[in-house]
């Protein structure tokens, strides 16, 4: 398909005016009212609601005025949980660049001699958001091609590309074992997460933990009931350094259960993931993990350079909401520009961006980029006049792929599964305990590209789910 003309230099009237104008009062007021219904059957009253949609016309491409737009409460601030990555997102893709590959460097700490790294090893973090164990063992190869056999003394992980301060991952909820609680780090490895297995044969029950952390035991305390997967109860404690315990119940007729588990912070994790990797290369390691700024004699040994462009990144950020990865990412929006890494730059500087794109958006609050706050906001009008924004680049499809393909990617691959939808939208999904949000773009019937956002803050948001689904399904068959 091909895309016609310019969106940026409308984009100024569509954020100085109310959308509704476009269709004028009357209409745009009977729609809102004719989409707001649903939410309302389901007990949510309308101020907990914002919507905002752009229909572009099919025949004169997606730069065209949009043929119609209209919008409630659309430039009221509003929680957006995890819609806000595609703030974080797009700010990257313009600033970073599609082909951005950050770079980890490893240096010794002292010298080497007769196959032994007396002093220690030092990583030094370059903001990669997915450096994970396969990287680990290839970078761990090549280190082993130097004659290194044995590691002594320290292992240094510097995060200092970013100078923020690392926050309590249990401060959001209380929940500091989830991995979507993982705070970022320069030098964050494999997320900071592993996946411990849980499965029974004929009455005993095995764990599994992948992949394995050097010297840390797994200690079950899981007594086996009747029943199926229904009866699983479980705990996970961090009962010492080298323990993991698991607790609880499970069924002897449920065969297997898995859950990602976020331990130890980062230094650890980091030691204890290389430490497994190199015995299992066959080299051997004793050394003490710190946090640490690695020493300027320190000799550098080598460079890893991440294997995978930006663009694949942003689009596991925003298919799969992965949190660690969107603050790493926009932390990395300050570090990369020389700035000091701190979430109060990066914001500055999305703010920034946003301006030069005729998009200012003074209701904006981003804290962390991930849409993991209770401060961030963003109107729907706003964001939907930056989704609309990005229709207007030479090609948008790169970025237009990086969200979830409804019915079958992501956040998505359970939702929106009427065959008149499914590979008919591009979404990224939102929750925290009270909002629900959707964004996107939906090819509806005609051909025309619907580009929308929607908002619910309320206690009880989560009875918008089946609702915002619904909408979507809407914009692609009446549009």
């Amino acid at each position: 398909m091909k895309f016609l003309g310019s969106l940026a230099s409308r984009l100024g009237f569509l954020l100085c005016a109310s959308t509704n104008l476009l269709v004028g009062p009357a209409v745009a007021a009977s729609l809102a009212e004719e989409w707001l219904g649903p939410f309302r059957a389901v007990g949510l009253p309308a101020e907990a609601v914002s919507f905002s949609v752009l229909v572009m016309p099919a025949d004169k491409g997606l730069g065209a005025r949009p043929l119609v737009a209209f919008g409630h409460r659309d430039r009221v601030a509003m929680n957006p949980a995890s819609t806000i990555k595609l703030v974080t997102t797009a700010a990257a893709l313009d600033l970073l660049g599609p082909d951005y590959r950050p770079v980890t460097k490893f240096f010794a700490l002292g010298p080497v001699s007769k196959g032994v790294l007396k002093g220690g090893l030092g990583i030094l973090g370059g903001g990669d958001p997915k450096f994970v164990v396969e990287d680990l063992r290839a970078v761990i190869g090549q280190l082993r091609a130097q004659g290194i056999r044995r590691i002594e003394g320290r292992f240094v992980l510097d995060g200092s590309r970013y100078q923020e301060p690392t926050p309590d991952p249990s401060a959001f909820d209380g929940q500091p074992l989830k991995p979507y609680n993982v705070p970022p780090h320069a030098a964050m490895m494999n997320f900071k997460a592993v996946r411990l297995g849980l499965s029974t044969d004929q009455g005993r029950l095995s764990l599994t933990m992948e992949p394995v952390l050097a010297d840390l035991r797994l200690e079950s305390k899981v007594r086996l009931v009747k029943g199926g997967c229904e009866k699983n109860r479980f705990d996970f404690r961090q009962a010492s350094l080298n323990t993991l315990e698991v607790s609880g119940l499970m069924g002897q007729k449920c065969e297997g259960f898995e859950r990602y588990l976020a331990i130890y912070d980062h230094a650890q994790f980091a030691y204890r993931l290389f430490a497994k990797a190199w015995r299992d290369a066959g080299g051997s390691i004793a050394a003490k993990p710190e946090k640490a700024v690695i020493p300027p004699q320190a000799k550098l040994l080598l460079a890893w350079t991440s294997p995978r462009p930006l663009l694949e990144i942003l689009g596991e950020i925003n298919k799969r909401s992965n949190n660690p990865m969107a603050r790493t990412v926009f932390l990395e929006l300050s570090a990369s520009a020389q700035g000091d890494g701190t979430r109060t730059d990066a914001s500055e500087r999305v703010k920034q961006w946003l301006t030069s794109k005729g998009l200012p958006m003074p209701e904006l609050v981003i804290e962390n980029g991930s849409g993991l706050s209770r401060r961030e906001r963003i109107s729907t009008g706003g964001l939907t006049a930056l989704l609309a924004q990005r229709l207007s680049q030479p090609d948008p499809f790169p970025w237009i792929e990086t969200l979830a393909l409804a019915g079958l990617e992501g956040t998505v691959r359970k939702r929106l599964g009427a065959d008149s939808t499914v590979g008919r939208a591009w979404i990224k999904t939102g929750s925290l305990e009270d909002v629900r949000s959707i964004a996107g773009y939906a090819l509806s019937d005609s051909g025309r590209w619907v580009v929308f956002s929607v908002f619910v803050n309320h206690p009880q948001a989560g009875l918008s789910k089946p609702v915002l689904d619904q909408f979507v399904e809407k914009l692609v068959g009446t549009y």
